[in-house]
This record gives structure tokens, sequence and C-alpha cells, in this order.
């Protein structure tokens, strides 16, 4: 019981965050740094009801993410408050947790010889809602796209300013490739995903930008269009080859439809490939678990692999060379704690 009582009080004080978040707790307590509250004063200013409120502040408190003094007298660390801004990283890490406490069941039965091969999109219908959040977030953090284009280097901002055709791969939500769409009005954009239903929000959006240098269509990895072979100067693919249900075709695809002088980039986790030495970190925590329920799960479901958000750069790197890109041609960075931005170049790339 020593090991586990601090993940269960941890599990517990995860989920009282989330409902905080919704109930706008969080960004109440950050707009006032070093107050101290009562709990009437805080339910009042954050539009709440106190008994609720008095409930939360009760998890919080024992878990140490809230201070509880004589006189029931409120306060939180600034720090604390602005990592559970609506904004954050861990916030949305933890709200993703949503997604999979109902499908324990089903992804239990995964288990088993006899169980199904995994839990497929179907059953997270609100995965790309929060996919959507979780990319509009990082952005803003990491002032997406010009720093993203300048890092990877090569020429893609330049080639981007001047106008050149792009490709991204696995869209989703489109927040990414309308944010490069928006700062770089010269270049061209055309984005797909399999899911028809995200694309039609996704245009919906673009419309409201007023972006008419882009498009969304509806294509998968390993049919892409004939006439799209050769055609693009550069191709982007942000959080998507681990989830692929077959990864292998998707990085050959990704060389066919670029033009004989261009640049690929894929954004991935980065993790080691040897389980033991990525199990050192505590975070990878996290990475496995989310790997559990969606992102290996659902690659499985597909018939796929299942390589999983852990897959790790080395598998990635020798994947890619399997794939038909020489060693030669692939760089490697690493950004931040999680992402691992693979730059494949073809030819003189576009400088």
């Amino acid at each position: 019981m020593e090991k586990l009582a601090p993940i269960l009080i941890s599990a517990h004080a995860g989920s009282a965050i989330v409902a905080g978040h919704y109930a706008g707790l969080w960004t109440t307590i950050h707009q006032h740094p070093d107050k101290k509250w009562t709990i009437s004063e805080l339910s009042e200013k954050a539009g709440c009801k106190e008994r609720w409120v008095k409930e939360w502040v009760g998890v919080l408190a024992s878990a140490g993410v809230l201070k509880l003094e004589e006189g029931m007298i409120i306060s939180c660390d600034k720090d604390v408050a602005k990592t559970l801004l609506p904004t954050s990283d861990i916030l949305q890490l933890l709200s993703e947790l949503q997604m999979f406490m109902d499908k324990e069941d089903k992804i239990g039965a995964c288990f088993k010889k006899d169980g199904p091969l995994g839990v497929g999109y179907s059953d997270f219908p609100k995965f790309q809602e929060w996919m959507g959040i979780w990319s509009c977030c990082r952005n803003k953090e990491k002032n997406f796209p010009e720093r993203f284009m300048k890092l990877v280097e090569g020429g893609v901002h330049e080639a981007l300013e001047k106008g050149i055709r792009v490709l991204e791969a696995g869209c989703g939500r489109g927040q990414h490739v309308m944010a490069v769409a928006q700062r770089y009005p010269n270049s061209s954009f055309v984005a797909f995903d399999i899911d028809e239903k995200t694309l039609e929000l996704n245009r919906v959006d673009a419309e409201k930008l007023g972006l008419i240098n882009l498009e969304f269509v509806v294509e998968d990895f390993c049919n892409m269009r004939p006439e799209w072979a050769n055609h693009f100067d550069y191709v982007m693919m942000y959080d998507c080859m681990h989830d692929l249900p077959h990864p292998d075709k998707a990085m050959e695809g990704l060389k066919t439809v670029l033009k004989d002088d261009g640049v690929v980039t894929m954004l991935d986790i980065y993790a080691s490939s040897d389980m033991v030495k990525e199990t050192k970190n505590p975070m990878s925590t996290v990475l496995y678990n989310i790997s559990l329920h969606h992102c290996m799960s659902v690659s499985l479901a597909s018939g796929g692999v299942g390589l999983g958000a852990c897959w790790g750069v080395e598998l990635a790197q020798k994947m890619l060379i399997e794939a038909g890109w020489e060693e030669k041609e692939l760089r490697l960075f690493r950004d931040g704690f999680m992402d691992a931005i693979f730059v494949m170049t073809k030819g003189k790339g576009l400088v």
C-alpha cells in the first residue's frame, strides 16, 4: 500500500483538478495571485455554488495542491494556478483522461487472447476535439509556426514566404495547417484526413479565417492520389505517425508525393525505443498510458502494427531508412520534453 497510496491520491486529485477547470476555479485563482480566499469569496468570484467548492477544496487541500489554513482560508501557489490554466500542457493531459475512464472494460478485454484487437477511433468521439485544443495550446506556447519553420532550417521558412505547395498528412482538426496557411499566405496548402466530419468542421474554421489558400480533402496514407506523385515542395506531419495502422507505407508515401528537391517534417513523441531506458523517466507513465488507451489501441483495432506513442526515435529512424530515406537525408531535433522533429530532405531540399 505504501507505493500504491500516492498513485491513488494523485488519481483522485487529477479528477478534481479537471473538475475545477470546467468550473472556472483555476482561472479565477490565477487572476488574483497571492490572494487568500474564504470558500464563500472564491465561490462568489468564480460564480460557483459554495457547497460544491467546499468539497472540491477538501480533495485538493488533502492532496497538497491547495493550502487550507485555520479559519477555512484557502491559498494556492501562483505557479500551480498558472500551470492549471486552460492553455497548459498539464491541464490538457489531465483532461484527456476523461476519454479513457469509461473505456477500461473494453481496454481490458483487448488484453485477452480471444479479445478484440483494440478499441477503435469510433469509441473516442471527442478525441479530435481534444487533440485540436491540445494542438492549439502547444502552438501558442511555442510561437508556432514561425519558430518551428526556422528551427528545422533547410530553407523551409524562406520557401514558405516566397510561395510553395504544401501537404499536411493526417491533419485532424487542422490547427497546424491553418496556422501555417495564415502565416504564409503566398503558399498553397492541401491537408488530408480520413474523417469527413472533422474535415467539414475544418472547412468552416478555415472560411472564418479567410483562408483561400487551403483545401481539406478525404484521403488516407496507403492510397494517396496518383496525381500527387512528385507534386509537393513541403510535406508536414504532426503527432500522427505512431497512431497509424501501417506507418511503413505512410513513410514510403511521404517520399512519393515529395518533389525531387523537397522537405518533409515529421513531429512525433521524443522517447527511446529501449523500454528499460524510457521507464526510468516517471513522466513516461503519461505517454505509455495514453498509448495503451488510444495510440496503440486504435492502430491495432484497424489491423495495424500498434507502434504506440513510445515507439522511440531509434525505431523511427530505422523505419524511415527502410522506407527509402538515406541516413544522410535525415536530421533529428529534440524540442522540449515531448517533441521529436524528424527532417527528411530530398535532393537539394528547399535551399
